[in-house]
């Protein structure tokens, strides 16, 4: 068993220790990685930074003197002679290494108005310094160079490309300075230097043991950092014949900073990059990437040597404690087993130590202790525990007899009383319904009441509406039969018209006479009197016309006359319906609908009575209900009281059966303890003999 323990917390504890000494050591090497190269990158920028600073230095120089002769030419220009500047010239070349040569390039006819090309150079030939007016010409036209258009477009001084002169074997490059007037362009400074000293400055930086610097052109040819044959060829990174590091020439070019990778013979190389203001050429630093990652090797070497010792010494400690360990755990099993076997005479366990194996021994002798006490009380005092069971026993049983009969009582009580509760609720059930019958005769007087309000009310306004209308038929009947005797005198104006058209008529025959007479006169006149013939003609129609419309006239009369000789008739007739059938049975309407008032009044004042009587019904039906619900209250009072006093009594019924029931199984409790404690060896006590004195004290009692 011990070493199935030992086994099994090495094979889980080792495996951790070595899975969490691996997890640290990767952390460590991974940060110690990106820590090394976060330095070296830091490194290669400062050194970048130094290396551009020195460089633009050396650029700021020849910037400074081509600025100077820009001024002094463009203050003097129109009072100096050429050979002043010429000295100028000689004497700057002669005090600076770096420059090779100066020039200055004049805008057409401006220093001299009769000279298109003006443009002087001055530079070293071997030891001596000459001056040539080779390029003042149309075939060289400086207007278009790179030099002159660069100062054209600018207002300071800018550096042309550098490039390899293969005569000479250095690398040179052109630095132009606009000359302003009033900032008027009027031509440039060239000032043309050799780059041998930032070559060789370039060349000479050294990073640790391979780190090593090369400069290229904005466009990527090679400056310095390189051999000499790429330098004479003018070859570009971007055309390396080594791909890898073309490919991060492109990076190189493409990006102002930062850092990328190429191979070279099997090794891999870091670069680091920057551009140098104002001209933008770049600057790279090389770094084999195996110097580099040298010290995370070493470091990761001694960082695993470590955890392979660390996990060694933890496994032999972690033997060590389980040995320790698993002794006393032998201890406790031991002693264990002797208490499970009821073995009480043992000595208890001798702790060492305040861990938890200790605390466990300790725990295990409190409980030796307790048990053997306890065990020893238990031995004492069972036989008294079996004499009191049987005395509970018999004591229970008796409380179950009589609880029986109390139960069989109250049985009989609760009949009783449901019985009388149910007679209560029936009688109640009863005043109910008459409560109800009473509610409703209350509701329909209620209702007649109103009723016989409603046509009192309705029966006053017949009665005024009928003697309103009875007056106004009165009115009418007056008012009618006046205008209609106006009307018939109105009507007797027709007869004047009548005569007034008979008169027409008259007039009308004596015209068709004239007319007739008239024309027998135009006939006898011959061809003078036709024209009057025709007007008497023509004034005989118009008579007998007016004679046709005259008799229309009278007969239209006629017709009116009989029309107003019927409306008379007809009006007549009904003047006299209205005042001998209509007014009478106003009359008669008037007299029914006072009487419908007051026959409405009696009904009104049989219906109150009914109410007032079904109010008092009501009062005294409510007091019998009330009456009646207290006593069925009460009743269900009781019987719920009985009811309860039932429930409660057959819970104690079974709780002397379980009494009982308990005395029974106390008794074979007791009888099993002892046969239990019998088990245990305890060293100063037999639980016959206890039990056997017990019992005999109990009987001398």
């Amino acid at each position: 068993m011990r070493k199935n323990i030992k086994l099994k917390m090495i094979c889980t504890i080792v495996p951790i220790l070595i899975l969490a000494m691996a997890l640290i050591t990767g952390i460590a090497v991974s940060n110690s990685s990106n820590a090394i190269y976060d330095e070296v990158e830091g490194k290669m920028t400062s050194e970048l930074n130094y290396q551009e600073e020195s460089i633009n230095a050396e650029l700021d120089k020849v910037k400074g003197l081509a600025d100077n002769i820009a001024v002094v030419v463009a203050d003097s220009y129109t009072t100096n002679e050429w050979e002043t500047y010429e000295k100028m010239l000689t004497d700057l070349i002669n005090t600076n290494d770096m420059v090779l040569g100066s020039g200055l390039w004049f805008e057409p006819n401006v220093y001299d108005t009769a000279e298109e090309y003006y443009g002087p150079y001055v530079y070293k030939d071997g030891s001596d310094v000459v001056t040539t007016w080779d390029y003042s010409n149309a075939e060289y036209n400086y207007f278009e160079q790179e030099y002159y258009t660069n100062a054209k477009s600018s207002t300071e001084a800018v550096i042309t490309d550098p490039y390899y002169d293969a005569t000479s074997g250095i690398v040179m490059s052109s630095c132009s300075t606009p000359i302003l007037v009033d900032g008027t362009y009027i031509g440039c400074v060239t000032v043309d230097m050799e780059l041998t000293n930032i070559k060789d400055t370039v060349e000479a930086v050294q990073v640790g043991e391979g780190g090593t610097a090369m400069l290229t052109t904005s466009s990527g040819t090679y400056l310095g950092g390189v051999d000499a044959e790429k330098l004479e060829n003018a070859t570009a990174i971007t055309a390396d014949e080594n791909t890898s590091l073309a490919a991060a020439g492109t990076e190189i070019l493409a990006n102002d900073s930062g850092s990328t990778s190429y191979t070279d013979g099997g090794k891999t190389y870091l670069l680091y990059y920057s551009t140098i203001d104002g001209v933008n050429w770049k600057l790279a630093i090389k770094m084999p990437k195996a110097e580099i990652e040298e010290p995370v090797k070493n470091l990761t070497f001694l960082i695993i040597l470590v955890a392979v010792i660390s996990v060694i010494v933890a496994a032999v400690i972690i033997v060590l404690q389980i040995s320790g360990i698993t002794k006393s755990i032998v201890k406790v099993q031991k002693f264990a087993g002797e208490l499970a076997e009821g073995n009480f005479m043992i000595s208890t366990l001798k702790v060492k130590g305040q861990d938890e194996i200790a605390q466990m021994s300790n725990s295990l002798n409190e409980m030796f202790d307790s048990n053997r006490e306890v065990i020893t009380n238990i031995s004492h005092h069972s036989g008294e525990i079996n004499i009191s069971s049987g005395r509970l026993k018999e004591s229970a049983s008796n409380l179950k007899q009589e609880f029986t009969n109390i139960e069989d009582l109250m049985t009989g009580v609760n009949s009783d009383m449901m019985n009388s509760s149910a007679a209560t609720e029936e009688l109640t059930a009863s005043v109910e319904q008459v409560n109800d019958s009473t509610d409703v005769l209350a509701d329909e007087a209620e209702q007649s009441l109103a009723n016989a309000k409603e046509i009192l009310v309705r029966a006053a306004e017949v009665e005024k509406s009928a003697r309103e209308s009875s007056i106004k038929a009165g009115e009418l009947t007056s008012e009618y039969q006046k205008k209609l005797s106006e009307s018939i005198e109105q009507a007797k104006v027709v007869e004047n018209i009548g005569e007034m058209a008979k008169i027409i008529s008259d007039i009308a025959e004596q015209i068709t006479l004239l007319s007739l007479n008239a024309s027998i006169e135009a006939a006898r006149a011959g061809e003078q009197g036709k024209g009057f013939a025709v007007v008497a003609s023509e004034i005989g129609k118009l008579a007998g016309d007016t004679a046709t419309a005259v008799s229309s006239i009278q007969q239209t009369i006629e017709d009116v006359q009989n029309a107003f000789e019927g409306l008379a008739d007809n009006a007549n007739t009904l003047l006299g319906f209205v005042t001998d059938t209509v007014s009478p049975d106003y009359d008669a309407f008037v007299k029914t609908a006072d009487q419908y008032g007051k026959d409405a009044q009696n009904f009104s004042e049989i219906s109150e009575k009914i109410s007032t009587m079904s109010s008092n019904i009501q009062e005294i039906m409510s007091e019998i209900t009330e009456a009646i619900q207290n006593i069925a209250q009460s009743t269900q009072n009781t019987a719920d009281a009985s009811a309860s006093i039932m429930t409660s009594m057959e819970d104690v019924s079974d709780i002397v059966e379980d009494v009982n029931d308990m005395s029974d199984q106390q008794q074979g409790i007791s009888d099993n303890l002892t046969s239990v404690v019998r088990r245990f060896k305890l060293e100063t006590f037999t639980p016959e003999s206890k039990s056997e004195e017990t019992t005999e004290e109990k009987t001398e009692e």
